[in-house]
């Protein structure tokens, strides 16, 4: 793969045509399993849901993230090493560390999403004029994810001045992309905005890391548990974890692992679904129903799971939308994956020590041999009788899916049922295509422009 490749790929980064161009490379090797050589390193690419399930499953030990994350220094400037970017025994600690903030007990708990669904409806317009809802829904998540990290919400929805951590994760994100895009030529990225915003962030953080030592130490001294200003013992993640790891530049590693893709995965799928949303008005009316026929019952975790059609709009948009492009492992002793070698590509296929694999979730979910002649379909109905497996992976697979995939799913269903409690329809006020500007995720360049009809 010479150095036409490699400018046609940056090329497509920067017109925003990583999708396409994507794509195109597949199409153009005439094959959903292929190898290169790319910046001096063996690539093994693959789109087959074999491959994904062995490389996620059975053959997890012969890859690792470490390697391509943290030991070439893609993402340093950023992170270390924690629960997305570690392996081994330091991936198991950082796992067991954070799971209390994505157990079901916390998440299942719809009424601490109440408040902050209740300030973004607020700020929907009810005169049928247009809103962007993506930067709404960054600050929505900015609000809640500080909220039930740190103890205490920046409220950027009622202060947009306060969104400057989103925006600078955007910058630090869209970074992160690059420099992983780079691989051992990382060196290259020089981009001084990125750092800037990397040395924002941590400032951010470390102010609330800062706090909860001090009234750690306050704890100990006088024997008094920790109170918010209401008077209710301190419980939120950042004072769980913060006990058990007594090094600050250690928990803000472990923070940054959680805090940032969380926050970039809900807001891009929220802001996907109603993209999709205005665009179908007849799944909008068949949704509402479904919504209505709830009725005045408390919104309960169970209650938003038992609605069938709603999980199947938030499982299309997944489908179509992805938050995620691919899985990306480094092959750390030689291995094979089930198929794409040999004459017929049927084979399986051989991955060797110091070789990365791609296995691409965006054209395995968009795949009409998997999904069907309308497989470019918008269709939630295509879930009543979908049985998917390894060809359906929105959060990846095995022991190191996202930990967030139910929260995910769940804090986007509850704005969704929300949202069409109060309006009837959602109408789209441009008719610009889904543009993918690439972030770690994709995000739609044009935003989410639309109005919405009041009940």
């Amino acid at each position: 793969m010479g150095l036409d490749y490699v400018y046609a790929m940056f090329q497509a980064l920067a017109e925003n045509r990583f999708l396409e161009f994507n794509r195109e490379t597949y199409a153009a090797r005439g094959s959903k399993s292929w190898t290169a050589i790319f910046m001096g390193n063996r690539m093994v690419y693959s789109s087959e849901p074999e491959n994904m399930k062995a490389l996620s499953t059975s053959h997890r030990d012969a890859f690792a993230v470490e390697p391509i994350r943290v030991g070439n220094g893609a993402i340093t400037p950023f992170q270390g090493r924690g629960v997305s970017s570690s392996d081994g025994p330091k991936w198991q600690y950082s796992r067991d560390l954070v799971k209390p903030y994505f157990d079901r007990e916390g998440f299942s708990n719809l009424d601490r999403l109440r408040t902050h669904v209740d300030r973004l409806i607020s700020k929907i317009p009810t005169d049928g004029s247009m809103v962007d809802m993506q930067p709404l829904f960054r600050r929505w998540l900015l609000d809640t994810s500080t909220d039930f990290l740190f103890g205490r919400t920046v409220n950027s929805l009622d202060n947009p001045d306060q969104d400057w951590p989103y925006r600078d994760m955007v910058t630090v994100m869209r970074g992160l992309r690059l420099r992983l895009q780079l691989s051992s030529f990382v060196f290259l990225h020089r981009d001084k905005e990125f750092f800037a915003a990397c040395k924002r962030i941590h400032g951010f953080l470390d102010a609330y890391i800062e706090e909860a030592y001090r009234q750690l130490q306050v704890e100990k001294d006088t024997g008094k548990s920790a109170t918010y200003e209401n008077g209710k013992p301190r419980d939120d993640f950042l004072w769980t974890i913060a006990r058990h790891v007594p090094d600050p530049l250690e928990l803000r590693t472990q923070l940054t692992g959680v805090w940032i893709p969380s926050n970039e995965t809900t807001s891009i799928l929220m802001s996907n679904t109603i993209f999709a949303l205005a665009r179908h008005p007849e799944v909008v009316k068949k949704l509402r129903k479904e919504i209505l026929d709830y009725g005045d019952k408390p919104v309960t975790f169970s209650g938003l799971r038992s609605l069938n059609y709603l999980r199947y709009v938030v499982n299309e948009t997944h489908r179509l939308y992805p938050v995620s492009l691919q899985t990306v492992r480094a092959c750390v002793r030689d291995t094979t994956l089930p198929t794409g070698g040999g004459p017929s590509g049927k084979d399986p296929i051989f991955c060797g020590k110091g070789d990365i694999m791609h296995c691409n979730r965006f054209l395995m979910h968009r795949d009409p041999d998997l999904w069907g002649p309308d497989a470019e379909e918008f269709r939630p109905e295509r879930w009543e009788t979908a049985r998917p497996m390894w060809n359906f992976v929105p959060f990846g697979g095995g022991p190191r899916i996202c930990p967030a995939h139910v929260m995910v799913d769940t804090e986007c269903s509850y704005a969704v049922f929300r949202i069409l409690q109060n309006f009837k329809a959602i109408e789209a006020r441009d008719d610009e295509p889904y543009t993918a500007v690439m972030r770690v995720g994709p995000s739609n360049k044009n935003g989410v422009k639309v109005a919405f009809i009041p009940a």
